[in-house]
């Protein structure tokens, strides 16, 4: 039995930790320390540590129509039926959990070949980082908003070292983990102001910084005026890169009747679809392009098995706007195909997939915020970043 160690960016929150999956004949069956990553530094979250695991035992392993399974051109076939609907009826929804280059793919046949007037994306959110996972240590006042610390764990860690050195942390948001970590907390369910405390306080720090998750709009208006750095922290581990590429949060509208929706849900994390289900039974066609079974698998017209995240190579950006690579370290099912693969597949051969650094550059070349940016840099430990970061 011959191990092998294999690179890569974990599969699950914003954070983008480096690990080792431990691959054996194909299967990822363990994770090891990547000491070399700036972000974490060796150090995993009970989620990272079992990155190995976040392939589910449920995958979709065969291409199937209305439940029954068929050949891919069959179903490939059938997708494309999808391109009788006009820009007003059909939505496409993509996962933050994809590469970047699959989402770029994703989004591209959605407005050329689909004409779809409703692109958007689930489980990302929207803002930009002013701040650097390595400069929150050097912050002497940061104001939490939110359970910042729980949803991202290593970078949670962090802000122990601003307590150490003397700083300040403070919290405004409802009972949590994160507040109970603070020095001064200010408990409401509901925020419209920064208290008046706070403000002061970080009106009067040498190096402020003010973090809240990148889905709480109310944080993002309330603070958006202050004199402080921001870190806003995306819960999915491209959710990021989402945003970079311009893509909203999805929401189904109500002309719509045909759904393309491009999903990717590690084992042991939340499903961050589930809002979409009760919306579900009014549509006329679904085709759910996903590694795992799910509702969604099984109320679709047509299902297409992916390759789930780190069975396929490519890029990921973290909420600090750091562009780091995913790499292909386990073996997908036999009958599975890389997502990029697919939408190729669906468009008719209009997009080339299998060479990621020449999707990349066409994502530079189409994207400000990743302009520059050559796909050899990223190979580094402490990848790359964003150009607005």
């Amino acid at each position: 039995m011959e191990m092998e160690y294999v690179t890569t960016t974990c599969p699950y929150c914003g954070t983008g930790c480096g690990l080792n999956l431990i691959v054996s004949d194909g299967k990822a069956v363990g994770v090891a320390p990547y000491h070399r990553s700036p972000v974490g530094s060796g150090k995993l979250c009970t989620r990272g540590l079992h990155a190995a695991k976040a392939l589910s035992e449920w995958r979709i392993e065969k291409p199937a129509v209305k439940g029954e399974p068929v050949t891919w051109d069959e179903a490939v076939a059938e997708a494309k039926k999808l391109t009788a609907y006009s820009g007003d009826e059909i939505a496409v929804a993509i996962s933050s959990r994809l590469t970047n280059e699959a989402m770029f793919l994703a989004a591209c046949y959605a407005r050329e070949v689909l004409g779809a007037a409703n692109i958007g994306v689930v489980g990302g959110g929207c803002g930009a980082s002013t701040t650097t996972i390595t400069d929150l240590a050097k912050a002497d006042t940061i104001l939490m908003i939110g359970d910042v610390m729980k949803r991202l764990p290593v970078t949670g860690n962090k802000l122990y070292r601003v307590q150490a050195n003397g700083g300040r942390l403070l919290y405004l948001g409802p009972e949590s983990y994160t507040a109970v970590q603070a020095d001064t907390a200010v408990i409401t369910d509901e925020y419209t102001k920064i208290p008046d405390e706070f403000s002061r306080e970080l009106a009067a720090a040498a190096n402020p910084v003010v973090m809240y998750l990148a889905g709480d709009t109310a944080a993002a208006a309330i603070t958006a005026a202050l004199p402080a750095k921001t870190a806003v922290l995306y819960e999915t581990n491209n959710g990021r890169g989402a945003a970079a590429l311009g893509l909203d949060r999805f929401a189904l509208g109500e002309k719509t009747k045909a759904l393309l929706i491009i999903t990717e849900t590690p084992e042991r994390e939340e499903d961050i679809y589930a809002d979409l289900m009760p919306n579900l039974e009014k549509l006329e066609m679904i085709v759910a392009v996903g590694s795992n079974a799910t509702y969604l698998s099984d109320a679709a017209t047509v299902v297409l098995p992916a390759a789930a995240v780190n069975e396929y190579p490519g890029t990921v950006t973290s909420w600090e706007g750091r562009v780091q690579k995913v790499r292909a370290a386990a073996a997908a099912p036999e009958e599975a195909k890389c997502p990029c693969e697919i939408i190729s597949l669906l468009s008719g051969g209009k997009y080339a997939w299998e060479d990621k650094a020449a999707v990349f550059a066409d994502l530079a070349a189409a994207v400000p915020a990743y302009a520059g940016i050559v796909y050899e840099e990223i190979e580094k430990p402490e990848g790359v970043f964003l150009r607005e970061a």
